[in-house]
Parts: C-alpha cells; structure tokens; sequence
C-alpha cells in the first residue's frame, strides 16, 4: 500500500467526498452535501484512489458503482470518522477544560444555582467557573457576542435564533405569607409586564370580573417574594423562587398555574464540551 503520511490530511477530505457519494448513490450529491463542484469531487475520489493505489468505483459513464475494495473503504470509514471527531473533541475539551462562562438569571443564582454548583465542582474540581448575571434579553446579547459560552434562561422570550437544551420546568403560582390573615383585601405583586404577567390579568379577569388591584410593579422575582413574605402583598412568581423560602404558601387566591421552562442556550451547532455536558446533566 502506498506511504499516505504525506497525503493524511488531504486523504481525510478525499475520504468524506467519497464516502458521501457512497451513501448518496452519485458524485452531484456528494458535492451538494460537501458545498464543492462535481468536479472536486471527482478529482477528490481520483486522488484518494491515488494514494490508497486501488479503484474504488468502477469508472463508467453515468453509472456509479463501488469496486469489490470502495465497499470495503464505506464500511471502515466511519470508525475512521469517528476517530476524528473523538479527537476534535478532545482538542476542545483540553481547551475548555480549566473555565466554563455563562450567564443567568438573578433569581436564578439565588435559588437553583448553589446546590447544582457545588455538585458540579465536585465532579469537576479543575474547572473554573464565572457566570454573569441578567435578564434574558441581556443573557441573549452576552451569548452573541461570545461573552460567555452559553445561558440559562425561562422560555417567556423568542429563543428561536439558539440551540435550547430543557433543563426543569415548574410553575408560577400566586404567593402569600403564612402569617397573613387573609388575602381577600390584599393587592398583588408583580413582575413587568411580559406574557406570564399577561395571562395572570386575564385568568383574574375572566374568575373575578373586574382587573386585578396591583400595589407595585418590581423586576426582580427575589425581591417580590422578600415583601410578600413580609406581608406587603400577594406576589407572583416562579416556584424554584419559593423553595428555599420557609415563610411563603400558595395563596388560595391563586388561579390556574401557569407552566414555565427553564433552558441552558447555546449558539447554533454548538459542540458541548464535557464539561458542560457535566454540567446540564446534573438538572
């Protein structure tokens, strides 16, 4: 067989145009699928069956079939394939493995975030971890602008321009505090206006025929729970804010829940690391 160490990293090319057009059945969708003419194609398959001194495809016109050893390089390639992909991993796990940056929110970070941390650097003692914190439209800026490698973030925003990976989900729920007397009279708490704030008005609307008397609008979720646990009002927010909360109950005033998603975001075709593969596992 021919020395190929020279020829490796071009081989590898010539390789995947072949093998694609194996799978596909002819050298114009190997070419579609690479984004490259037929005729690099061709000359692609030419040069691999160079190197490797065989024929791979019987060379007819308009007529595409592999040789007795092209059958025997499709069904070795792949492991080959995934060989390489092993090892790209692996460059970028070695890269990755000393941080891991991302963002969430506020109330998140106080609620959820500590006991999945402490599990997560205790499987992964080497990495460094930092984390920004902001609303969604401030986690979806620092994402584009590569600022950190990815978000954690509730599905009341247009995701649609990332890769989402679900990681729990729960309910917002009205709160009170356990030692208010009664929640008849008392107003409501809330976030600004965004949809989960919107369905609430109008589930109260449609049960109690009138709008909801609202004492003040606050935009943090931490916050709203810290005064209605002190009495100051009804609040209206997620259940992960109210778990780690000894003085609050859902108050019988509280309507249909309303269902949350809570996602970690990523760039488009991004390739997790391990480290963060560790890291979304532990939800």
């Amino acid at each position: 067989m021919a020395d190929l160490s020279a020829l490796l990293p071009l081989n590898l090319i010539y390789l995947k145009y072949f093998c694609d057009a194996a799978k596909c059945g002819s050298i114009s969708a190997s070419a579609k699928l690479n984004f490259v003419s037929q005729s690099a194609i061709s000359q692609g398959i030419t040069k691999l069956e160079q190197g490797l001194g065989k024929s791979l495809i019987t060379h007819h016109p308009n007529k595409f079939k592999l040789t007795y050893e092209g059958e025997l390089i499709v069904q070795h390639a792949q492991a080959i394939f995934e060989k390489v992909a092993e090892l790209e991993t692996s460059l970028v796990d070695a890269h990755e493995m000393g941080k891991m940056e991302f963002a969430c929110m506020h109330s998140f970070a106080l609620a959820v975030l500590p006991s999945h941390l402490k599990k997560f650097i205790s499987l992964r003692p080497h990495v460094k971890v930092t984390f920004r914190l902001g609303n969604t439209d401030i986690i979806k800026n620092l994402i584009k602008k590569n600022l950190v490698d990815f978000g954690i973030v509730l599905d009341n925003e247009d995701l649609s321009g990332f890769d989402c990976y679900p990681l729990f989900s729960g309910y917002y729920h009205l709160y009170q505090s356990n030692s208010l007397p009664s929640a008849l009279s008392t107003p409501f708490l809330l976030s600004e206006e965004r949809l989960e704030t919107k369905m609430l008005k109008k589930a109260y609307q449609k049960k109690f025929g009138g709008e909801m008397p609202i004492l003040m609008e606050v935009s943090s979720w931490e916050v709203i729970a810290s005064l209605t646990e002190e009495g100051v009002g009804i609040g209206f927010f997620p259940d992960y804010v109210a778990s780690r909360r000894k003085n609050l109950v859902i108050s019988p005033l509280d309507l249909d829940p309303i269902l949350y998603k809570v996602y970690a975001v990523f760039p488009h075709q991004t390739k997790l690391t391990k480290s963060q593969q560790t890291f979304l596992e532990i939800f």
